[in-house]
């Protein structure tokens, strides 16, 4: 990891700027349009659908609209993940609520409609006594069941109530990051190796990245060339991995890393694969979302969205081409559409 990433991550660990909650803005929510999906043309028709339930605002939460095809929604606690339930068609964010590696049972779930209002924002939360969340991350639905990654532990909530269905505790892990679920039910996440020290966070070694299959977790690669992989993407080619240690896309195939890129900043964290079949990574380093191609091509990644402050781990609304950015250290999420 390098200096200016680990500062970063610092400031969350030891002085706890995540945590601090941002200035309240007033700005309305973007208009709402039943269309989609169509080219954005300012920053308030980004296309939305109509809330999928009552909404239940908080006095924290704003949205607003930054810049030309994107908005942003604030009062969020140190989001890490978004991800798009296609089933319900909402946005689903975790939010860490404070340190990645506190065992603190404060994390949470928010759920976002389309149009970037805050529908529940503690519709997960671990506050409850029938909840346990310290540090939620990554995220994956495969039938039913909302997988969540939290320190060394996966857990199990209904995808649609929110109750908790169980957990898959991982043994040697230290930094449970990104889900991916594959298409036959079977579960990926990484393990990006981190632990704290007094600079921060600090590779420990446990670089992994782990199959679940029946509840079941089994190794599926390990070892410190990962170089501390993040987020987690599973198509037909393969398992894709994206590094947080340096600037590397990859394929892992036979228990081997495969099909390496290089991007052109690191500091990577989500990956998602558009409806175009084209691979969205976000790079703390670049500020940037990149957008490419994995195995079998020579096309290099370009920055589709740029000027974004520690992006984590992306989503994509596939029913409107959207982006979705939970920024880390801003303590909220930004939408954005696609060329």
């Amino acid at each position: 990891m390098n200096a200016s990433l680990r500062g970063l991550f610092s400031c969350v660990m030891l002085v706890g700027c995540a945590g601090q909650t941002p200035p309240v803005e007033t700005a309305p929510p973007a208009a709402t349009e039943a269309t989609q999906p169509a080219p954005v043309t300012s920053a308030a028709t980004v296309a939305p659908a109509a809330s999928p339930a009552p909404v239940v605002a908080t006095p924290a939460a704003a949205v607003a609209q930054p810049a030309q095809g994107s908005l942003v929604v604030k009062g969020l606690s140190t989001p890490e993940s978004a991800l798009y339930d296609a089933a319900n068609d909402v946005y689903l964010v975790s939010n860490i609520n404070g340190s990645p590696v506190a065992v603190d049972d404060n994390g949470f779930i928010s759920k976002i409609a389309p149009d970037g209002t805050i529908v529940e924002l503690k519709w997960i939360d671990g506050a409850k006594d029938s909840v346990k969340l310290n540090a939620p991350k990554g995220m994956a639905i495969a039938d039913g069941v909302l997988y969540v990654s939290d320190i060394d532990t996966v857990r199990k909530f209904d995808a649609k109530s929110g109750e908790p269905k169980g957990e898959i505790k991982i043994k040697g892990t230290t930094f449970l990051n990104d889900i991916a679920a594959a298409p036959n039910g079977t579960i990926y996440v990484t393990d990006s190796g981190l632990k704290l020290d007094a600079s921060g966070l600090v590779p420990d070694g446990t670089d992994a990245v782990y199959e679940i299959v029946k509840d079941k977790a089994k190794t599926l690669i390990k070892g410190k060339d990962l170089k501390g992989p993040n987020g987690v993407l599973v198509d037909d080619t393969g398992v894709w991995i994206v590094t947080f240690g340096a600037n590397e896309l990859y394929n892992v195939k036979g228990g081997k890393k495969s099909d390496v890129k290089t991007l052109p900043k690191g500091g990577l964290d989500g990956i998602v694969k558009t409806n175009a079949g084209r691979l969205l990574i976000s790079s703390w380093e670049g500020k940037q979302v990149f957008g490419g191609s994995g195995a079998g091509s020579a096309e290099a990644f370009t920055a589709l969205v740029s000027d974004v402050n520690s992006p984590a781990d992306i989503g994509y609304d596939s029913k409107r081409n959207l982006v979705l950015i939970p920024q880390f250290m801003e303590n909220q999420l930004q939408v954005s559409q696609l060329p």
